[in-house]
């Protein structure tokens, strides 16, 4: 039969070169003498970094495992927030198993991944009898409609499943929703998930990205690692390399944490922009005073970090809490101590100028989230049961009509209740509200000196 004239034929002139696909999707191609990076190099995810050491040992050995009468031929899905260790990880893998690393970004075939390109990518792999390929950030395949998703998807397990012999990655930053197919046997099918380092964690990655960075002597690891509480491994040395360059710029010789502290607060909430006038600056002191005097005389376990009242392009003032990474779940007595310090912006300010401002909108949005789940769906309100009111579960309008009855009830009882928290503890909230007026920022030693009523407190300018 004869052949359609409309038909996609490929000859060898029409093919891309190992060099033109390089190019055109920037593929990079590292060989194993080239490649430094090991497993003892990572820091946090030790889970993780044991079980690829374990997988090393085993496909070293020889042995093969055979799983329903197949080889055991894993290809590795790697999840986790952006500078978690994924790349690292597959680095370093491919350096301790002595093999070449093909890394492909994923965000480079979205535009064009046409049979041609795809035949490309082949070729780059077949150079080598085995190799390690990594494609990377996966997820923003995401962003084509639903069957060019599928379609692409599809295309990256048919490259995978074209190199028995050779080791598949692929990474995601983010949750998205994947053709099923991905994730199963034909695709990506041993997934590993990565968690934040914890605190321990977080101060090793502290020390090693400071070791060469001219530095206090007795800086203060403990409180830079609740500074940076769920930071990655990148978004910590990113944030330490941006508060060098401003430690340059002011003239400083050495990073302190103050330095360090008001850079994290800068990327967080945005430069300072001007002083605020004087009204607007006494309602912000009252206002973030009130959320320490609410949290610490109304919130079990409650700490605090830092308060400052600051116009910044995000904030007039902050109060940050001091983050604990051992706390997985939540009481009711947390619950009911999280709501209270939300509305004791808003409480203090009533209590000391009889109005309230605007600057109360995220606060009342956060309690108000947190008396939801306190009703709706961790069933602590004893007048509603054991129930959760999950949008997938069928409940009636006239149940969910007394939950959002009970939701603005509790709200109004826990505004009595802090209420009567600032009126208690009314001297201890001038007194923090009017040493916020004239320094701006307290931290938790000179917060916690107020509260317990020292006569003498240091102020860190």
């Amino acid at each position: 039969m004869k052949a359609n004239s409309q038909t996609s034929t490929y000859t060898k002139s029409q093919e891309y070169s190992i060099d033109e696909i390089k190019e055109l999707l920037e593929i990079k191609v590292l060989l194993p003498e080239n490649n430094d990076n090991f497993f003892k190099d990572m820091i946090g995810n030790e889970n993780v970094k044991n079980y690829f050491l374990q997988i090393i040992k085993l496909l070293k050995s020889g042995e093969k495992i055979e799983v329903f009468g197949e080889l055991f031929n894993p290809a590795f899905w790697l999840l986790g927030i952006e500078g978690i260790g994924k790349a690292l990880t597959v680095f370093s893998f491919a350096s301790e198993m002595s093999l070449p690393i093909i890394v492909i970004d994923t965000e480079k075939l979205l535009q064009d991944f046409s049979n041609k390109i795809i035949q490309g990518i082949k070729k780059v792999i077949s150079q080598f009898e085995t190799c390690v390929v990594f494609f990377k950030d996966v997820n923003y395949a995401c962003q084509l409609d639903g069957d060019k998703q599928t379609s692409l998807y599809s295309k990256i397990c048919n490259i995978k499943n074209s190199f028995p012999n050779s080791y598949f990655f692929a990474s995601s930053s983010e949750t998205a929703t994947y053709p099923a197919f991905f994730y199963s046997s034909e695709g990506f099918d041993t997934r590993i998930i990565y968690t934040s380092p914890n605190h321990e964690e977080r101060i090793l990655i502290i020390k090693n990205v400071m070791k060469d960075l001219p530095h206090e002597s007795k800086i203060d690891y403990e409180k830079i690692s609740k500074d940076l509480f769920g930071s990655s491994y990148g978004e910590i040395r990113d944030m330490i390399s941006k508060s060098w360059i401003q430690c340059l710029i002011t003239g400083q010789q050495k990073l302190t944490y103050e330095i360090i502290n008001q850079t994290i607060y800068s990327e967080n909430f945005g430069n300072k922009i001007r002083k605020m006038s004087e009204v607007e600056m006494r309602l912000t002191a009252y206002h973030e005073a009130g959320h320490v005097i609410a949290g610490y005389y109304g919130c079990p376990n409650y700490k605090v970090s830092k308060v400052e009242v600051v116009f910044r392009a995000k904030s007039l003032g902050l109060t940050d809490p001091e983050q604990d990474d051992d706390k997985l779940s939540y009481t009711r007595e947390d619950i009911i101590g999280n709501i209270i310090t939300c509305l004791g912006g808003k409480a203090a300010e009533q209590a000391v100028f009889n109005t309230s401002t605007s600057g109360v909108a995220q606060d009342l949005a956060q309690a108000t989230t947190w008396a939801e789940s306190y009703i709706k769906f961790f069933g602590m309100d004893p007048s509603m049961g054991p129930i959760c009111l999950q949008d997938d579960i069928f409940i009636s309008d006239t149940l969910n009509d007394i939950a959002d009855i009970k939701i603005q009830e509790l709200l109004i009882k826990l505004e009595a209740d802090t209420t009567k928290i600032i009126m208690e503890h009314k001297d201890k909230l001038i007194k923090l509200a009017e040493a916020l007026i004239k320094k701006e920022t307290l931290y938790k030693e000179e917060v916690i000196a107020i509260l317990e009523g020292k006569r003498r407190y240091v102020v860190k300018v």
